[in-house]
């Protein structure tokens, strides 16, 4: 009986799989010699009898190792479990740097209504996230700062999600974590934090389902000799006023310059900043973060990572935001009690900010302004988005006004970070 089939039939009776069958399995797939059919039939096993830690960590190291790697152990990392209107990468990460902290990031495209950090650096003119090893890191020895394409890392992991995508074997934590560590083990960086993001625009729906998700990131991680931490995050709203490519990028570029942009975000980037290099060791981590904030050396560090992977000296001005636009009236008198954040995602969705399905384009200058946030007034007639671009505007209207609740009484606020791991 061949290795696959062997764990197929220990799995499916509850059995404990040892870590030398994970490894073999793994490569047997990877290497093409463990067909489609047989995998599938493992992930189902596992999806409904589980894995114990142990097994779990087998195949995150499996998958980590089944490609090249890279090692950056002096480097931080963050890795967000993904949102609407989620760019803290791009506002955390040059205040981070410009506090001495290298960050060695790799990062991928977004799916649905989870933008993707790849995507929002390429609606910068000229800007290139294809950099080879040699120049990724120079540019982190020199800048302190590279973000580029995950690419072939931890390939095992590539394949075993497009089975679990089209078998519905998606919504399984031990995989899912193993999923999540095996890339960034493989990308290297010695400290790293998890923005795990709880709510109804986010994978995590419930505060429990985020707990047990960020627990095993972190404890996972530390298995590997990395750092890590987590922050459990609210997505009932979309993060910020910005959803969409070049939005998120002006928006983030805003922030880091010291122009006013939400509250949410301006704390959600501070806390993210300040927990990084809290990990690498920094004493007054909060202070720090303010410091380069209100120097200019966080902007300054954005324009030189920004300048440094292709974009031109005013590529930061010179952003492709649609021209073509909406406005979307506000229905009602009375204060904004909530604004559902995957309801907003899929408005930005439809006017192609995103995509459906993988092969999709995007286009970089479509998205969504939101002009009113939990706890505004409104009355009627106000303005409460901004719609770019002219792909199914009608729809993406409908899906704002279905998004936006308002009442008599303001909400009570809802904090950004719910927990600290």
């Amino acid at each position: 009986m061949s290795v696959v089939l062997e764990a197929i039939e220990a799995k499916k009776r509850g059995g404990t799989l040892p870590e030398e069958v994970i490894r073999d399995v793994v490569a047997g797939f990877t290497e093409g010699s463990v067909p489609d059919y047989q995998m599938s039939a493992l992930l189902m096993a596992v999806f409904i009898r589980g894995m114990t830690y142990t097994e779990t960590l087998a195949l995150t190291r499996a998958m980590a190792e089944s490609g090249e790697t890279y090692s950056f152990p002096e480097s931080v990392d963050k890795h967000s479990t993904g949102g609407v209107g989620d760019k803290v990468s791009l506002t955390s990460l040059p205040i981070v740097a410009a506090c001495g902290a290298p960050v060695a990031k790799l990062s991928g495209r977004g799916l649905g209504t989870t933008g993707g950090t790849i995507d929002k650096l390429e609606s910068i003119p000229g800007f290139s996230v294809g950099l080879s090893e040699e120049r990724f890191r120079r540019q982190v020895d020199e800048i302190g700062l590279a973000i580029v394409e995950a690419g072939d890392l931890a390939p095992a992991d590539k394949a075993i999600y497009a089975l679990r995508d089209t078998t519905g074997t998606v919504d399984s934590l031990p995989l899912i974590g193993s999923s999540i560590v095996s890339k960034k083990a493989a990308t290297g960086a010695g400290h790293l934090l998890y923005d795990v993001r709880r709510g109804s625009g986010a994978f995590m729906k419930t505060p429990e389902e985020a707990r047990e998700l960020a627990r095993l990131l972190v404890h996972l991680s530390e298995s590997m000799d990395i750092r890590a931490s987590a922050l459990i995050t609210n997505m009932d709203t979309p993060l910020g006023g910005a959803v969409g490519n070049a939005l998120e990028v002006r928006e983030s570029a805003r922030f880091l310059r010291g122009d006013p942009v939400p509250e949410d975000l301006a704390h959600e980037a501070r806390a993210v900043a300040a927990k990084l290099l809290e990990l690498k060791g920094e004493k007054g981590p909060h202070e720090a973060v303010e410091k380069a904030l209100s120097s200019g050396a966080a902007y300054e560090k954005l324009e030189r990572f920004v300048h440094a992977q292709g974009g031109g000296p005013d590529a930061l001005e010179n952003l492709p935001i649609s021209d073509t636009i909406r406005e979307v009236p506000a229905p009602r008198g009375g204060y904004a009690t909530g604004v559902a954040a995957l309801a907003v995602g899929r408005a930005a969705l439809a006017l192609g900010a995103g995509r459906k399905k993988k092969t999709d384009k995007i286009d970089p200058a479509a998205g969504v302004e939101l002009l009113a946030k939990p706890g505004d007034r409104v009355e009627t007639g106000d303005l409460i988005a901004r719609l770019h671009g002219d792909r199914e505007a009608e729809q993406a209207e409908r899906l704002i006004l279905e998004a936006l609740e308002i009442g008599d009484e303001p909400p009570e606020p809802a904090p950004a970070i719910l927990d600290d791991l």
